[in-house]
């Protein structure tokens, strides 16, 4: 029953998946909505078990290899300055704006410093996929937001690290370092000759099994029923969400001297947290920093983000 269970949560995650990209979002935020659908939010078909669990932890891994085998560093080498400066910029306007609003809306200093974690990463593949629908993947903007958005992420692991060490009770758990460990293999095996066909291989089997269970597992432990009072929250951590990324990565932008649509363009490209957002999600709970109750709200913040980065990205691209 465990397996007939798994394999309908698979089908049905890629189902949405397509579904969504056809209608002009995400595929993550497909694959979310998936899970909601099949768990005890709405049908109640499938529960959350220990293999589940176990799927979605490999398929986390499996995504941060795969960013690392993604991320050109020599690529990001040409334009350095503009991605740090974005990137720091895109980082700590969140660190601090997050943690302030949590604190102001009831929650323990220990959620809201983490807030200001989670969403100060970014999401590389939905911004990948809209560069590459626009044919601006090869630019120099393309570069520099995809440089800026891979150090964001860089940045929010080793923040994870560092925030259990010395604001989780000082107990670093695995689930904390081994996506970090996976990202930077995955940055040393692009080196090797059959780097291409070795993340091709892995790409496959991450989209076709684990990437499903990952994301459909996160809309299984999520109730919406519960949410009902979180209303205002919610709409407040969107909003800040969009704000927050577009305007931290915009100054950083500017600083780094470059033109305002060009600007505005890489704020629009740095505002889905998408994939990385959800990852940390999941392992400051596994790591007990937040609570499954409290995470509802974050990942819904999370798909609003992903849902409204897309909408904004196309015409700002166009501009440039």
């Amino acid at each position: 029953m465990v397996y007939v269970s798994i394999i309908l949560l698979i089908i049905v995650t890629i189902i949405f998946g397509k579904i969504g990209v056809k209608l002009g979002f995400s595929e993550v935020v497909g694959q979310l909505l998936a899970g909601i659908v099949l768990g005890g939010s709405v049908f109640n078909i499938v529960q959350p078990t220990n293999l589940i669990h176990v799927i979605s932890e490999i398929g986390i891994l499996l995504l941060m290899l795969n960013s690392g085998m993604s991320s050109d560093i020599k690529e990001m080498k040409k334009y350095i300055k503009a991605s740090v400066l974005i990137a720091v910029m895109g980082v700590l306007v969140p660190a601090i704006v997050f943690p302030i609003a949590f604190i102001l809306l009831g929650y323990s200093i220990q959620v809201a410093i983490f807030s200001g974690v989670i969403f100060s990463a970014t999401s590389i593949s939905i911004t990948l996929a809209v560069l590459a629908e626009q044919k601006k993947l090869a630019t120099t903007m393309g570069a520099i937001i995809l440089s800026a958005a891979v150090l964001d992420d860089i940045i929010a692991l080793i923040a994870v690290i560092l925030f259990s060490i010395f604001v989780g009770g000082g107990g670093l758990g695995i689930n904390s370092l081994l996506p970090l460990v996976a990202f930077a293999i995955g940055i040393l095996l692009r080196k090797v000759s059959f780097s291409q066909q070795l993340s091709s291989g892995f790409n496959m089997i991450g989209q076709w099994v684990f990437y499903p269970v990952f994301f459909g597992a996160i809309g299984l432990g999520l109730s919406v029923q519960n949410l009902n009072d979180k209303i205002l929250p919610i709409i407040i951590f969107s909003v800040l969400a969009v704000i927050t990324k577009f305007a931290g990565s915009f100054i950083g932008a500017k600083i780094a001297g470059l033109s305002q649509n060009i600007a505005s363009a890489i704020g629009a490209g740095m505002i889905s947290r998408g994939e990385m957002a959800l990852v940390i999600t999941q392992i400051g709970i596994s790591s007990k920093i937040i609570s499954e109750a409290t995470s509802g709200e974050v990942i819904i913040t999370v798909i609003i983000s992903t849902i409204v980065a897309p909408i904004l990205m196309k015409p700002l691209f166009s501009k440039v």
